[in-house]
């Protein structure tokens, strides 16, 4: 998949879009409709949790996937992180959420909607969105992005175990690439379908289907991203310690997507 539409496209899929909102009102005026309600957030509470990844955890995923441990080594040591309390999205934002945002603050649409906005795709997570659009988003919502260690504590709980829902791989909890499928067009799903997948504080959809940015400056190249997505096949990819960061600050990719905080 290409990284951006072409201009023709772009301009295509803008103005139906846009054309859209005007017939409904445009940019408009409720706050209500201008915003994500705070209901569909999740208080996290303050505290200390752990966060990152022991030596020893390193070593054994090493060994159960065949993996180099140094490919981990951005996880460790596994440390206690007290955070103040925090809201954050129960859900990722979804294609509806930014449809929004694109109405109301005639934003460019992700080079995911090519073609046009893919109603039956209203409520899986919205893809193909570059850092610098989440933070616009965000701040449109009247929010921010997560931290790392806000997502991760949000994600996995305080209690350092592996995976949202325990420390046993169950792969029929959340979207991803089972059998290692070649990966041909878009594999999102709606970001309820995995009710078991659920972290400890409820927090829904937090590996598989869209890495999700976070705020931080973890490299000059990139912003981290958390969470893995539906393109993963390898379980470890999928934990919330995974660190990746993303060189996609200007431009997007199939598999990105993000939630907010406050």
């Amino acid at each position: 998949m290409r990284n951006d539409l072409s201009r023709r496209e772009f301009l295509s899929t803008a103005a139906s879009i846009l054309s859209a909102a005007a017939m409904t009102g445009g940019s408009t005026n409720a706050a209500e409709e201008a915003r994500v309600r705070d209901d569909d957030m999740i208080t996290i509470p303050a505290g200390g949790f752990l966060m990152g990844t022991t030596e020893e955890q390193i070593e054994e995923l090493a060994k159960q996937y065949h993996f180099h441990p140094s490919w981990l080594s951005g996880e460790t040591p596994q440390r206690t992180i007290v955070l103040a309390e925090f809201k954050i999205d129960r859900f990722p934002v979804t294609n509806a959420q930014y449809l929004r945002f694109v109405k109301q603050a005639r934003q460019r649409p992700p080079v995911t909607w090519r073609g046009g906005y893919p109603e039956e795709m209203a409520n899986h997570p919205v893809v193909g969105i570059d850092w610098k659009s989440a933070v616009a988003y965000a701040e449109w919502a009247g929010k921010r992005l997560p931290t790392e260690a806000e997502w991760e504590k949000a994600a996995r709980g305080g209690d350092g175990r592996m995976w949202p829902w325990g420390n046993e791989w169950n792969g029929a909890l959340c979207n991803w690439n089972e059998g290692d499928e070649p990966l041909t067009g878009l594999h999102t799903t709606p970001v309820d379908a995995f009710p078991g997948g659920a972290s400890p504080y409820g927090v829904m959809d937090a590996v598989g289907n869209a890495m999700e940015w976070c705020a931080d400056e973890w490299s000059p190249m990139g912003r981290p991203m958390r969470g893995g997505s539906w393109r993963q096949s390898q379980p470890y990819h999928l934990r919330p310690a995974c660190r990746v960061y993303g060189q996609w600050l200007n431009n997007s990719q199939s598999w990105c997507g993000f939630r907010c905080a406050v």
